[in-house]
């Protein structure tokens, strides 16, 4: 008797490009907002933004929608996916928008679900992911970060910046020449803080964890009582506010 055996071998995923180059003449202002991927995004000495998608297991203009647009040196990139999504998928999927990007640019890059990571970067800065992490460095300028569950690293001479996550670590390392020209803060709702200053770096400091150990390895004046897991005072004689705040972890402060 013969016994016919039969393996199905799983398709191979789908797979789709899509790209673009956009001339700038200033300084390039670049909206991104991706529900469900990765954005990456490098500097180059070039007057234009050059924009590259690809994905696996997704299809433009089947699984989502890809809107782009050009007015002046405001480009936008989003990619729209249904609100409801049904079916069973099989296999990997995957969506990466990869970008670069004049030196001097002004970024506001959203993503839902995936994580960001910018190198190079000079201008005002909004990094957001609901579930992803968030790596950036060389930075100059403000930077405003935040995540709903992910780390966040960063690093650069900032004058304004603002980082934040629900749920991860955030290290920030601050460069010779940062100021707090306006409020720093600094939170993550579980997780280690470990921040870097630069040792003129002028501001009032105020440092909390619900639940863990602060410890200072730079000069602070303080004011008030020093305890294990809070601290004010100031920096070089105090200036802008610094706020640095985590439910559940150490917080570390040291020189850059």
């Amino acid at each position: 008797m013969l016994v016919a055996v039969g393996c199905a071998l799983p398709l191979p995923a789908l797979a789709d490009q899509w790209s673009k180059t956009y001339t700038v003449s200033g300084r390039a202002e670049l909206f991104v907002s991706t529900g469900d991927g990765d954005v990456l995004i490098d500097v180059w000495d070039q007057p234009r933004i050059e924009a590259q998608l690809e994905t696996v297991g997704y299809e433009i203009d089947k699984d989502f929608k890809l809107i782009e647009s050009q007015a002046g040196d405001r480009v936008s990139i989003e990619t729209k996916f249904p609100d409801l999504s049904w079916g069973v998928h099989v296999g990997r999927r995957s969506l990466t928008l990869t970008l670069k990007v004049p030196r001097e640019s002004n970024l506001d890059i959203h993503t839902g679900d995936g994580r960001v990571k910018v190198t190079g970067t000079r201008g005002n800065l909004r990094f957001r992911t609901g579930d992803g992490s968030i790596e950036a460095r060389d930075l100059d300028g403000q930077l405003v970060a935040s995540s709903g569950d992910g780390g966040i690293t960063v690093e650069g001479r900032f004058d304004a910046l603002d980082l934040h996550t629900g749920d991860g670590p955030v290290e920030a390392a601050a460069r010779p020449g940062s100021t707090v020209a306006s409020a720093w803060s600094v939170r993550t709702g579980d997780g280690p803080v470990t921040l870097r200053l630069p040792g003129e770096l002028r501001a009032d400091l105020d440092a909390r964890t619900g639940d863990g150990r602060l410890t200072l390895n730079l000069p602070v004046t303080v004011s008030g009582s020093l305890n294990r897991s809070h601290v004010r005072g100031a920096l070089n004689g105090g200036g802008g506010s610094l706020m640095v705040r985590t439910g559940d972890g150490p917080i570390t402060l040291e020189r850059y």
